[in-house]
């Protein structure tokens, strides 16, 4: 063959072979191709699978976000939830991680972190509505969350009913080039979830409707029923007090025949916000200390209550006039004032043999009752309860005006050395001089008033009368003066941070030095919660007063409160003092209590002698002190300066 004819013949072979490659590479990359796709379809598919089985908003980020991961390999996924009041981007709790804690600080700080538009990754896409991508967040300037093991990133918006919803952003611990065919299926990925949040909020919407007032947003008769059913089967279980408070509002029928419907229907929707401010309410389902309640309209003007985890029967009572009290304001309609009552029916759910709609019928014959008594009345179903939340009331409310009207009294029990009988210092106890009834004892109106708050205004009333009289006692009397004088506190008191504060400014306004008073708290004060008593008790500690505490061997921790609490002595209660001489056993807790406060460098006060047998019980045992009827009772102080007298005027000399 010529050498023209092997040219033609080996440049046709060539063409041939880079046609042949070119084929081979185009094939290669539409299978490739075709293999990234199909990758991406079933990743689009699984998140569009495992969100469609969501049934709450959370529940379907959760499942993108792990579905996400899982096809990339990335180990970081979270969910930014846009706020709607400030349009900021706020941490989501949906989170996939994986490693043991190679991730933590990043998860820490991103938990603490929020961002408005343009700032951060999430920042961007809210900004732009767009997807973004991030090779590096070490060398980008507008990444706040650094050196914190991660660097590649990416972040996809989520929108629903018109408006972004939510960002989730992803993370490698190595530096990734962008992909943007990744992008694109994250962009779809986005618009699919928002379909499904679309579909989960209409749901909810639905859900709401169906359990809740449409006028009010209250709950309505349906899930208060399914309410009122399981606070029944958990008072039958732990058998704990609860109530039902049915409201009908007293001449709702005028306010509608004079002013219309759409004043009814104002006045109705203020009346739902001025109940729920009475239940200390944000929802129709709210706490305040321990009591929970659920608020409910059944229509027209009838509103129901139901209290749970109540103190007592007579809590019921006190939230029913709380109540009435939220509606004494008058309420605006149509330009003028117009005062609403309510007659309210209660009944006492004890769980035993009662059902939801059992109780409802009880809760409206007493509601008729209060209605036939007068507008703004309550009344108690049971006669019995109805009788004793009477009376509790009535003392209840006698004893405010006695606060006002200088009804009570401080008398001073001695407490004395069990070495020589000589009183060396008082407890102060206050007693109510009735008009009426005399002198109430304390059993009857001091539980009454720690029910309450008004067990507050009584101990600073009580706190400035004793610091006031001890005050006297130290100018007369001067060093033989029976001080310091204790003051009980209350939990209530206890529990008030300020409380330091009050007895400094007390002692300030009358005169007397922090040494010559001592409060006395009891273990119950400390059970609740040690925290802001620790701090009350460090900051009466620092202004100089002592601190007792009473009622001592009675509690269940009695042991590492002295270890926790600043405490100067310890008073023995006084079950231990009348048993002494029952057996060796409460001889050998005394016994025990002596050496163990000995060792700790307190003193010991032995409560509730009555014999000259307990007194020299007490004294053999080691007491410091002692107090009791055998010693003397609580008197006024008259009488108490009659014991001091004698002595101090020996000590002077006097004849």
């Amino acid at each position: 063959m010529s050498e023209p004819a092997l040219d033609v013949v080996e440049r046709r072979l060539l063409r041939e072979r880079r046609a042949r490659r070119e084929a081979e590479e185009i094939a290669e990359r539409t299978t490739r191709a075709l293999y990234d796709k199909q990758q991406e379809l079933v990743l689009l598919e699984a998140v569009v699978l495992a969100s469609n089985e969501s049934s709450t908003v959370d529940e379907a980020l959760q499942s993108a976000v792990d579905a996400v991961c899982a096809h990339t390999g990335w180990p970081v996924g979270h969910a930014y939830l846009r706020e709607r009041s400030s349009g900021d981007l706020v941490p989501g709790t949906s989170w996939h991680i994986e490693g043991a804690h190679q991730f933590d600080a990043f998860r820490s700080t991103t938990e603490r972190t929020t961002f408005s538009g343009g700032v951060g990754l999430p920042g961007r896409v809210l900004a732009t509505g767009r997807a973004a991508w991030i090779t590096d967040v070490t060398t980008d300037a507008n990444f706040l969350r650094k050196n914190l093991g991660v660097r590649g990133a990416f972040a996809f918006p989520i929108h629903a009913d018109g408006e972004m919803n939510a960002v989730l952003e992803f993370f490698s611990p190595s530096a990734v080039a962008p992909d943007p065919a990744l992008l694109d299926v994250m962009a779809q990925i986005g618009r699919q979830l928002g379909r499904v949040v679309e579909r989960i909020r209409a749901q909810e919407q639905i859900a709401h409707q169906a359990t809740h007032d449409i006028l009010t947003g209250l709950a309505n008769r349906l899930l208060f029923l399914d309410r009122l059913e399981l606070a029944l089967a958990r008072a039958r279980r732990h058998g704990s007090v609860a109530a039902l408070l049915f409201l009908d509002l007293d001449r709702f029928k005028d306010i509608n025949d004079t002013l219309g419907h759409g004043a009814g229907d104002e006045l109705l929707r203020s009346v739902a916000d001025r109940l729920q401010g009475a239940l200390r309410a944000t929802d129709s389902v709210a706490r305040f200390g321990g009591e929970e309640f659920t608020l409910a309209r059944f229509g027209g003007d009838e509103f129901v209550v139901l209290c749970e985890e109540l103190a007592s029967e007579n809590a019921a009572v006190r939230v029913a006039e709380r109540v009435q009290e939220s509606l004494r304001v008058p309420f605006l309609l149509e330009g003028a004032g117009h005062v609403i009552t309510a007659s309210i029916g209660i009944v006492i759910a004890s769980g035993a043999d009662q059902n939801a709609e059992d109780l409802l019928r009880d809760a409206d014959i007493a509601m008729y009752r209060a209605k036939e008594r007068g507008q703004g009345n309550w009344e108690i179903f049971d006669e019995e309860l109805r009788k004793r939340a009477l009376e509790r009331v009535g003392t209840e409310r006698a004893l405010r005006q006695a606060l006002d009207l200088g009804e009570l009294r401080l008398h001073y029990q001695p407490v004395v050395s069990v070495e020589d009988g000589r009183m060396r210092s008082v407890e102060a106890l206050v007693r109510w001089q009735h008009p009426e009834r005399g002198l109430v004892p304390p059993a009857e109106f001091i539980p009454i008033a720690e029910e309450s708050a008004l067990i507050l205004q009584i101990g600073a009333w009580t706190l400035r009368e004793a610091c006031e009289q001890a005050f006297r006692w130290r100018a007369r009397f001067g060093d033989e003066a029976p001080l310091p004088v204790s003051v009980n506190v209350s939990a209530r008191q206890l529990a008030q941070r300020e409380l330091p504060e009050i007895v400094r400014q007390t002692l300030a306004d009358t005169g007397l030095s922090a040494a010559d008073l001592a409060i006395e708290l009891t273990e119950t004060a400390l059970i609740e919660d040690s925290s802001v008593p620790a701090a009350s008790l460090r900051g009466l500690k620092a202004l100089g007063v002592k601190i007792l505490l009473d009622d001592f061997g009675t509690g269940y921790s009695s042991l590492s409160h002295l270890q926790r609490f600043p405490i100067d002595a310890l008073k023995i209660d006084r079950s231990f003092m009348m048993h002494l001489g029952s057996g060796e056993d409460n001889r050998a807790i005394v016994r025990a209590i002596v050496a163990m406060a000995s060792a700790l460098g307190l003193e010991v006060v032995a409560e509730g002698v009555e014999t000259a047998d307990q007194a020299a019980e007490a004294q053999s045992l080691g007491c410091d002190w002692a107090q009791g009827y055998y010693f003397a009772r609580p008197a006024p102080p008259a009488e108490i300066e009659a014991l001091i007298a004698p002595v101090t005027a020996a000590l002077l000399g006097s004849p």
